[in-house]
């Protein structure tokens, strides 16, 4: 795996530059220039994972049924209802436009389509509703409540919260853990008043419910799978199907990561063969123009995804400044507090449901935590993305996203 890490920065640096912090891209597009040579690399690059995605999903397929086999509680461990959001991932270029007003339109024709699962249905695939449904709370965070309340409705007359990202101001107020009161860094978005969580996962789950995916010959979404017909290259071609599972728990989530390495190279795979025919008709062109108003007053908004699923950044812009700024990551989301109303994020729903099957201690100096681990482990945490470094003796806290091992490759 750590040399497949190696193998993925060789891809990304032949259109970034160099990874992390590519040199290349630029708002619009990428300043790299795209040849045929370079097609032919990036497939060679691109073609290692073949393989390693059908030995990642027969591993984990083997290894869960295996335990589920020698103990049944291990269907307890990290179990949740399903309540899942991601904006979807990879535009297609014959409907993306970058528009917030077609953005149900383009967001539907995604690789990776858009939507909110609640208690295990499918409520949603429109990016609008993903996003005026979106809310933060700070009543268990070291945060004081805002009272501002510009945005009443978004660009397209649909009403926003007052704790809508847009109208949220991040103002630190540091203090004792109390796990009444508050405990913890982590804000709590929340979708329609409810928690939920965000994994790679999650692009899988919905896209197979949804069936909403652009015809392809190497994905296909039925309702109750996804369909993934992995290329050859050692092994021969493969089918794998990743099934909505009966119950969510860790290994679920673990199992359908691992069927995620195949959809995220099958989805480039895809992307590599309308890329290569458009360089083999000379539509080589790799930006459009762009610039920031210079008067006025915009929101703007970014619906995406890192390598561990649902991640935005929501800002508004006056005069062609930045005026706020306000991002959420998947870690934001699997970490957070209680809600003002007693709901539980992910990580403590999961841990609170899970059983200890753990035998081999007699005191609690030998206890491991192993399962309690393995609840936490499956949402795959990445706490530099929910880290706040506070500047000692001023209350002003800088908060960065940083991006880690893969989280940026997906």
């Amino acid at each position: 795996a750590l040399e497949l890490t190696r193998v993925a920065r060789e891809a990304y640096t032949l259109l970034g530059g160099k990874y992390p912090h590519p040199e290349t891209v630029i708002p619009g597009g990428v300043t790299t220039t795209v040849t045929t040579t370079t097609m032919i690399e990036f497939y060679l690059k691109l073609k290692v994972y073949f393989d390693y995605s059908k030995k990642c999903v027969g591993i984990w397929d083997d290894v869960y049924d295996f335990m589920y086999e020698a103990n049944p509680l291990y269907k307890e461990v990290g179990q949740l209802p399903v309540n899942i959001v991601d904006f979807g991932q990879w535009d297609h270029e014959d409907y993306y436009d970058a528009s917030y007003e077609n953005c149900n339109e383009w967001g539907e024709k995604r690789w990776s389509t858009p939507g909110a699962i609640v208690n295990g249905e499918l409520v949603t695939t429109r990016l609008t509703d993903l996003n005026v449904g979106t809310e933060e709370f700070i009543e268990h965070s070291y945060y004081e409540q805002w009272e501002d309340y510009p945005f009443k409705t978004d660009p397209l007359g649909n009403p926003l919260s007052p704790n809508h990202p847009w109208n949220k101001t991040t103002i630190p107020k540091p203090g004792v853990q109390n796990w009444k009161e508050r405990y913890s860094w982590s804000t709590t978005p929340t979708w329609d008043r409810h928690t939920f969580e965000a994994g790679a996962y999650a692009r899988v789950y919905i896209s197979a419910l949804a069936q909403k995916l652009p015809e392809s010959d190497y994905i296909k979404s039925t309702g109750h799978s996804l369909i993934l017909n992995v290329s050859a290259d050692e092994l021969p071609e493969m089918k794998l199907e990743w099934e909505v599972p009966k119950i969510w728990n860790a290994f679920e989530r673990n199992r359908a990561r691992a069927y995620a390495v195949a959809f995220n190279m099958m989805v480039t795979m895809e992307n590599w063969v309308r890329a290569n025919d458009m360089v083999k008709r000379g539509e080589t062109k790799v930006a459009t123009p762009f610039e920031i108003p210079k008067k006025g007053q915009f929101l703007g908004v970014g619906f995406w995804g890192a390598g561990r699923g649902y991640l935005a950044h929501w800002c508004v812009i006056e005069n062609g400044v930045l005026a706020n700024y306000q991002i959420s990551t998947p870690s934001t989301v699997n970490a957070c507090p209680k809600t003002p109303w007693g709901e539980s994020g992910a990580y403590e729903q999961a841990v609170l449901n899970t059983p200890i099957i753990e035998t081999n201690f007699t005191d609690e100096k030998d206890f491991k935590g192993i399962d309690i681990l393995r609840a936490l482990r499956s949402f795959d945490p990445c706490m530099p993305c929910t880290t706040h470094v506070m500047i000692e003796g001023t209350d002003r806290v800088i908060t960065r996203e940083v991006t880690t091992c893969a989280c940026g490759i997906s």
